[in-house]
């Protein structure tokens, strides 16, 4: 990826009397300004913008460009600065520390959103294939406090001069939040949502998901039948539906309704 025009395709400009630096200012944000700096490889969030740690603050990994992208998204959303925490550190024992991309508070200081930032493709599909299968690092986060509403993982490119981005999100439901990470996994449906957060009609803090349209629907790929498969036989065992080639047949029971 080219580093600069991936910021020029944000709207960043060369600051003036500055070498190398570039900035973008918010008008949602009461012109609050970001910049990126190409003489000593780093991005300067100001003084709103929080961090725990500098890791994502300099050039040396590639999946800073996406923290920076998602934090320009979240701005450009009208979440305000002093609200997004850059890696945010939770204790995970042993004299360990996991530290999570970005975190946006509430004015209060409670959590509202999680945000996994990852690389396209390769990096972030590793990452959501370890989510379906034991929750990965983002369950782990959320149950640290359990205050959050919303995750998400998250990765964004440059695509022909275009910015492209992708986002796996889970609606925290009041049950997942008793238990540990298991039983949030056990609880969750392993579906997610991929609208509900940047898209037109939602407000910050007002996650508001909508169904499929038409141009959103993508064609069944063979690895995708054996999930939808052990999908629908949980729905039918949790219906107790025994009768599993002729399910589809069934008529609803005059006791209450039956998987049909």
């Amino acid at each position: 990826m080219n580093a600069k025009n991936f910021i020029k395709t944000l709207g960043y400009t060369p600051k003036d009397n500055c070498v190398g630096v570039y900035q973008k200012c918010y008008p949602q944000a009461n012109g609050y300004c970001v910049e990126v700096d190409f003489e000593n490889k780093s991005f300067n969030y100001g003084e709103l913008i929080s961090a725990e740690s500098k890791t994502t603050q300099n050039f040396s990994q590639a999946e800073n460009w996406v923290v920076l992208e998602c934090v320009d998204r979240l701005l450009e959303k009208g979440y305000k600065p002093k609200n997004i925490t850059l890696e945010k550190t939770y204790p995970s024992g042993h004299g360990h520390s996991g530290r999570l991309d970005i975190c946006v508070s509430h004015d209060d200081g409670s959590e509202y959103l999680l945000i996994e930032c990852k690389t396209w493709g390769k990096e972030f599909d590793k990452e959501f294939a370890r989510m379906k299968k034991d929750g990965g690092q983002l369950f782990t986060y959320f149950k640290f406090s359990n205050k959050a509403d919303v995750i998400m993982l998250y990765a964004s490119d440059l695509n022909k001069n275009k910015i492209v981005y992708r986002n796996e999100i889970v609606k925290i439901e009041d049950d997942y939040r008793s238990g540990d990470v298991k039983d949030f996994f056990d609880k969750w449906n392993q579906l997610t949502k991929d609208n509900g957060i940047f898209d037109s009609w939602v407000n910050p803090y007002q996650f508001t998901s909508k169904a499929l349209t038409l141009n959103l629907l993508e064609p069944i790929k063979q690895e995708d039948s054996g999930f939808i498969f052990n999908r629908f036989l949980e729905i039918l065992r949790h219906n107790v539906v025994s009768d599993k080639p002729n399910a589809f047949n069934k008529k609803p029971s005059p006791e209450g309704p039956v998987f049909q």
